[in-house]
């Protein structure tokens, strides 16, 4: 983070040594040894880190849209529980405790500065995976994956937690067909089951559709309708 900006941190209280403010900048990390920048679909401008013996990802929160080419990292500051990372770290921890496989929140800054501040989160990285985009460019999913996947978003669901980009590009699939949910970031918790889990559903839809129409994924109607079949029953 850049330096003359007042920082707040959160992390385990217990973590030894605990995080500094510097552990947040990219720049501290980039010739460090171990530090590579995270496929697409975990976060832009991601970095791979070795932090304490530990792999970490490293993500830096960027606007996108019209409003990102004036404030591509600036958010107005409206109180530290209400910054962006503090509120998806706390969605993991949500997570982790119903038994969702998500990555676990190492540590999370706002550095604020008048009335904007810059913000980022550290992860643990989830060895052995990648996208669900990057496999189904190369092969089919098995339709008990479609299944499982399914399940998975509704017991994401069933837990109030609305995914507010749920995509091919967000969801981690490892050597043994083990699905991971990441980047929360903008996720809420919902009070009640509504019409918002029907629309997440469109969403993760659409950009399947998107996305096979641009990369030619091996993804069929068929495996849509696993999905949909288990995610209703």
């Amino acid at each position: 983070m850049p330096s003359g900006l007042s920082c707040h941190i959160l992390q385990d209280p217990e973590r030894r040594p605990p995080l500094e403010a510097q552990h947040f900048s990219a720049d501290y990390w980039r010739d460090r040894p171990g530090t590579e920048t995270v496929a697409a679909g975990r976060g832009s401008g991601s970095l791979r880190i070795e932090l304490d013996g530990q792999r970490a990802v490293l993500r830096q929160y960027y606007r996108g849209g019209a409003v990102g080419k004036l404030l591509s990292n600036q958010y107005f500051w409206l109180g530290r529980n209400l910054s962006r990372p503090w509120r998806e770290w706390h969605i993991l921890d949500r997570a982790r405790r119903a038994g969702l496989p998500v990555p676990e929140a190492i540590g999370a800054c706002a550095c604020r500065s008048g009335l904007w501040y810059r913000a980022a989160l550290i992860t643990a990285y989830i060895e052995d995976t990648e996208t669900l985009t990057a496999r189904l460019r190369r092969e089919r999913l098995p339709r008990s994956n479609w299944r499982e996947l399914g399940r998975l978003v509704k017991r994401m669901q069933a837990e109030g937690i609305r995914h507010a980009d749920l995509t091919s590009d967000n969801l981690l699939i490892d050597s043994k067909n083990r699905l991971f949910l990441i980047d929360f970031d903008r996720a809420r918790v919902m009070n009640r089951l509504d019409d918002w889990q029907w629309l997440t559903l469109y969403r993760f839809q659409r950009s399947m559709l998107k996305r096979d129409r641009k990369l030619a994924l091996n993804f069929t109607e068929d495996d849509w309708q696993a999905f949909m079949d288990s995610y209703e029953s």
